[in-house]
């Protein structure tokens, strides 16, 4: 390992008998000059001697880059102490739980290791905690086999501000359930399951907040309280934790010292502005400067950086060392530098983020040799360095590639506020959707008793108060519906007949969709096309110089492209991915491809910005190499655009980007290869006609920003060749985002921030009724900034020239409707306001927030919402998803299901968006499935000959005399109880049936004979699904088998050789014991000597096991 090495040659350039000895007499020392990462190396060797340190820097970052950096050398007992993110006396802010929960952790950590490394910062280290007495008396300590009163255990966990709920998936919340108890602690991985056997303990297991199933087993469970929650009135600072002998690191006191003071001034001003008479005074609850300087002063302290000046020290040091070199990406500059330092014997350490970029460096660097020593490795740190004394260089990969790093740390793996899980939740009173009947609404449980046994049915409400009861083992029938956020769809009637017309209308019009797709996906398959060559030298060293790291679905996504692009017949690829995830530089491999085999390429946009951002990537992509970029747009004189027009004649413009003026009828190509779209549903028809022409003799390649549904990309395969990117690029920026509720100052403050630095900010307001008099307010608290505002009902030209202007850099603020949702890239605009969030979507939030951080900046984003306390459940849960998936590309999926529609009705057309709405989703996508199966197999059999047709097998009905189903008292929670039935129900394999019976004993205590039943039942109507059967009855010791009609599909199947195999294996299995009945138009066996479910089921899985092996299903 690199770093160990490095670490060897920069512990043997200090003098350590001078710093130990400073160190042991608690004196204070100056170190100077510790450039790039070389802190991080100073602090693991000191843990490697001294058992406690405290490093406090003045940032959060900076903090988190050296835990990354500590990580990566492998120090264990380094942890990170977060701030809690909550601003003073904000009562009306919204928080992630996290930190608190990160907080907690390391407290523990710190009373219950001898070693521990704490890298901490201002912000953190400025708010008092629960002191280190009342945190040790309130932690919680259990072990396997002890005995535990379980209603004084429930007690106390109250008395430490735990939650009871149904089902824990936040720390701070407890569920009890029958002899098993749940508790979500505050520090761990996971939430901790207690199994009691009266009132001993019987075991005690992790568990998987998301699937609520068990990952481990434990012996001793610890359950520690909320740092920041426990005793207001006796709070300390975090170094109270900590005896004489640690030793304290302070980077940059000045600055520490200056964020403390600037943080306590502000609690001073929010206190007496804000605070109620429950507040405590702002020096019961926070640290100032004074405190500090007291708390650090018995401890032996290091001061890295700033100026020695400001405290008297003993002993101070500097080392020589310089930071590494700015590359600005230029491999020539960096292998001149590798040469100078060779010939002064220096050895160069380059870490690599990961192997695609060690190979990647291999490839452009060459050999190493005497002339050129560098060593390549796969880990990394935040900074470089040189260590001259020592002739040793240590550079990473994204300062060479000017790259933002994100710091490595461990996040905690916390449950978000809204998971997938939850968004298919049904709950009373939610629209459901069953296949045969329509919308209805959920109403919760129904006990019927049927022939004297007990059955448990959902019970679902249709127009006009009319009830249908479905029964448990019919469940996967019903969905919950999903249109677009915030439509509500209309209920049907029952036996109206209005649903199963309307089923049929989609269906014809989704199948004339996909006729069309497929129609032109045949064409193109048996037209010629030109074949471009494999990559060349260049290409490979054009690719070698893209400064981000790919990720694996941009890998496959530019392998397919090229693959297409090899091929004899057109390509027309669409690749779907969210902003920023790489779309671009998959259109930039391919045109480049192309004019390497001498082809132009025509890049076609939907606005003038993009048609000049394009350009602009373009070009400087290529500047090295002998291509020729051009744009064409309202941006360009007349007589540029007629300049550049003669030459593109001439076969002198290699890639010509451009708005809709490019398909004009005065643009000729002298030999085009490639048409790249760039959002094609954005496009007039006009153009989109256009498109068609190209699509049958030119390799087409479009993008989009709308995500389509992995879903939807199998129900079009052999329709459309899609390609999605799904991977955020691994280091992008996260964006900050906060929750609170208007506040004046608080703008103020966001504006003047990001405007002092030279950015632009997004101001989102969404109504155009008193858009303008925001403006004036937000000209009021800012007044010398430049405001504009933007909405949808100005012309489109007007528009354009707004956002040209802000793109231009004219004005600071763009205080629009969300327009700006799509398509707008303004690097420069890294913060952004969106007043009355809680009035959109998950989905829309999302997009809209992906506006900003596309640059290596810092970004912010503010969710302005009214009074916190007004906020609905939902509104609250939706806004905090967005705060705790601050990545690019996380909580992907939940926004997801939103837009999932919105990308089904741009690749399939706008009107389908108002049959998913009629439909829901789910049922959508099953007809889709359907239609787009039928026209392969019978339409286009000759196009698509290695499609395998779909037996469609029978909903078999099961009837006998046992209670089946989950009892209230085992699963009490409605919700829960109706979510494992639909799951059952929904059981495609013996496999998913065993894995629900494990789930249910792991969650609930030993199954119950009612849930035995209900399992055992299961598994009889798979097996008799797969043998054909419509139903099967069992009672009174026998089994009927009602085989289906012979006038149906499923009777033209199984009257014939299915038929006759299957009463040959009854006469070898039951001979002398069934009877063969032909009732009307079908037939039924009857086999005697079946005394219970276990037994039938046994039978069946003989019967159906001989079936699949001797009969094929084709």
């Amino acid at each position: 390992m690199a770093l160990q090495s490095v670490l060897k040659t920069f512990s043997a350039q200090l003098p350590w008998r001078d710093l130990y000895d400073n160190i042991d007499k608690q004196n204070a020392i100056f170190l100077n000059h510790f450039v790039g990462s070389t802190p991080s190396l100073l602090v693991a060797k000191l843990a490697q001697k001294y058992d406690k340190l405290v490093v406090i820097y003045p940032d959060t970052e900076s903090a988190e880059f050296m835990k990354g950096d500590l990580d990566t050398i492998g120090l264990e007992q380094a942890s990170y102490f977060p701030p809690t993110g909550h601003h003073p006396y904000d009562a009306q802010q919204i928080t992630d739980s996290t930190p608190v929960v990160q907080r907690s952790e390391v407290l523990e950590s710190i009373n219950t290791h001898d070693k521990s490394v704490v890298v901490t910062s201002a912000p953190a280290i400025f708010e008092k905690i629960v002191s280190p007495d009342n945190f040790s008396k309130a932690s919680i300590t259990i072990k396997n086999g002890d005995d535990v009163d379980l209603q004084k255990l429930k007690e106390e966990l109250v008395d430490q501000d735990y939650d009871p709920v149904s089902f824990v998936d936040h720390p701070g919340e407890f569920a009890h359930r029958g002899g098993i108890l749940d508790i979500y602690p505050y520090s761990g991985d996971y939430p901790i399951r207690l199994e009691f056997f009266g009132d001993e303990v019987d075991s005690i297991r992790e568990f998987d907040p998301d699937s609520q199933r068990s990952v481990s087993f434990l012996d001793t469970a610890r359950f520690v309280p909320d740092a920041s929650g426990l005793s207001q009135d006796d709070k300390h600072s975090l170094l109270s934790y900590f005896d004489e002998d640690a030793i304290i690191v302070l980077a940059n006191q000045s600055l520490v010292e200056g964020e403390i003071e600037d943080r306590y001034e502000k609690a001073e001003e929010a206190y007496s502005e804000k605070a109620t008479g429950n507040d405590l005074p702002p020096e019961q609850l926070y640290v100032n400067t004074e405190k500090l300087q007291e708390h650090i002063k018995g401890h032996a302290r290091i001061f890295l950086g700033g100026f020695s000046e400001e405290e008297a020290v003993d002993w101070e040091y500097r080392l020589d060392a310089s930071p590494q070199p700015d590359f600005n990406g230029s491999i020539k500059l960096l292998r001149e530098d590798i040469q100078s330092l060779s010939k002064q014997s220096f050895d160069t350490y380059i870490l690599c983020d990961n192997e695609g970029q060690r190979d990647r460096f291999e490839e452009l660097l060459g050999e190493p040799s005497e002339k050129l020593r560098y060593h390549l490795s796969v880990e990394t740190i935040h900074e470089g360095f040189i260590l001259n004394e020592q002739g040793l260089a240590v550079y990473t990969d994204h300062q060479i590639f000017n790259r933002y790093h994100r710091p490595k740390t461990r996040k905690k793996r916390a449950k978000s506020s809204l998971s997938v899980k939850e968004l298919r939740d049904l709950n009373v009173g939610d629209f459901v959707v069953h296949v045969d009947y329509g919308i209805g609404t959920f109403a919760g449980f129904k006990k019927i008793e049927v022939r004297g046994v007990e059955q448990e049915s959902v019970v679902l409400r249709y127009k006009e108060n009319s009830t249908l009861y479905v029964n448990v083992s019919n469940l996967h029938k019903i969905q919950k519906y999903s249109g677009k956020e915030g439509t509500k769809p209309r209920i049907d009637k029952l036996g109206s007949g209005r649903w199963a017309r309307k089923k049929a209308e989609t269906k014809k019009k989704v199948k004339d969709i996909a006729r069309d797709l497929i129609k032109l996906y045949a064409k193109r398959k048996s037209q010629d096309a030109f074949e471009f060559s494999a990559d060349n030298s260049w290409q490979t060293e054009m690719e070698a110089r893209f400064e981000f790291e790919e990720t694996p679905d941009q890998r496959d996504t530019i392998e397919a492209v090229k693959n297409d692009m090899q091929a004899n017949t057109p390509m027309d690829r669409l690749v779907c991915g969210d902003v920023g995830f790489g779309k671009t530089e998959v259109a930039v491999r391919a045109a480049f491809k192309a004019v390497m085999d001498h082809k132009q390429v025509a890049v076609l946009v939907p606005t003038t910005i993009l048609a000049d951002q394009h350009y602009k990537t373009f070009a400087k992509r290529m500047k090295d190499f002998p291509v020729t970029v051009d744009v064409i747009s309202r941006f360009r004189s007349r007589k540029e655009q007629k300049e550049t027009l003669k030459r593109l004649k001439e076969g002198k413009v290699d890639i010509l980007v451009g708005t809709h003026r490019l398909t004009s009828k005065d643009v000729h190509f002298d030999d085009l290869g490639l048409l790249i779209v760039d959002e094609e549903q954005r496009f007039g028809v006009k153009t989109k006609e256009k498109l068609k022409e190209y699509r049958a003799t030119v390799d087409v390649l479009t993008l989009t920003a709308t995500p389509i549904p992995r879903t939807l990309q199998f129900s079009l395969m052999g329709a459309r060749d899609l390609s999605i990117i799904n991977t955020p690029p691994p280091n992008r920026q996260p964006v900050q985002t906060e929750i609170h509720s208007f506040d004046e100052d608080l703008i103020r403050d966001a504006l003047m921030q990001e405007v002092s630095r030279g950015g632009q900010v997004f101001f989102i307001h969404n109504r155009v009724k008193n858009i303008e008099a925001v403006a004036n307010m937000v000209r009021k608290l800012v007044p010398d900034i430049r405001v504009r505002y933007a909405h949808g009902q100005m012309s489109s030209s007007k528009l354009e020239n707004i956002i040209e202007d802000f793109y231009d850099h004219k004005f600071d603020v763009l205080l629009s409707t969300n327009i700006v949702e799509n398509g707008i890239d303004i690097s420069n605009a890294n913060t952004m306001i969106i007043n009355r969030a809680d009035r959109f979507g998950l989905a829309e939030l999302h997009q809209l927030r992906g506006r900003v951080g596309r640059s290596n900046r810092k970004a912010f984003c503010y969710l302005i919402t009214p009074d916190i306390k007004s906020l609905t459940d939902e509104a609250r849960k939706r806004l905090l998803a967005l705060e705790e998936f601050s990545d690019l590309g996380s909580g992907f999926n939940i926004a997801m299901r939103d837009l999932d529609i919105r990308g089904a009705g741009d690749i399939l057309g706008a009107e389908q968006s108002g049959y998913i709405n009629d439909l829901g989703f789910d049922l959508y996508q099953k007809i889709l499935n359907d239609a787009v199966r039928e026209l392969k197999e019978q339409e286009f059999s000759d196009v698509f000959d290695d499609v395998e047709v779909e037996m469609e097998l029978p909903e078999t009905q099961i009837e006998f005399d046992r209670p089946a189903l989950l009892d209230k008292d085992y699963v009490s929670d409605n919700v829960e109880r109706l979510n494992l039935y639909r799951k059952l129900s929904g059981a495609e394999s013996l496999e998913e049936i065993k894995d629900w019976k494990e789930e249910v004993k792991d969650r609930f205590g030993p199954i119950t004979e009612a849930a035995q039943n209900l399992i055992t039942s299961t598994v009889i109507k798979l097996y008799a699904s797969q043998l054909l059967m419509t139903k099967v009855r069992i009672r009174s010791n026998r089994m009927w088998l009602s085989c289906p009609k012979h006038e149906s599909d499923l009777g033209e199947e199984f009257y014939g050789d299915r038929f006759q195999a299957l009463l040959k294996r009854l006469q070898k299995k039951a001979e002398g014991r069934f009877k063969v009945i032909q009732k009307d138009d079908r037939v039924r066996f009857v086999i005697h000597d079946i005394p219970d479910l276990e037994a039938a089921a046994e039978f069946l899985s003989e019967l159906s096991a001989s079936e699949i092996q001797e009969v094929s299903f084709a």
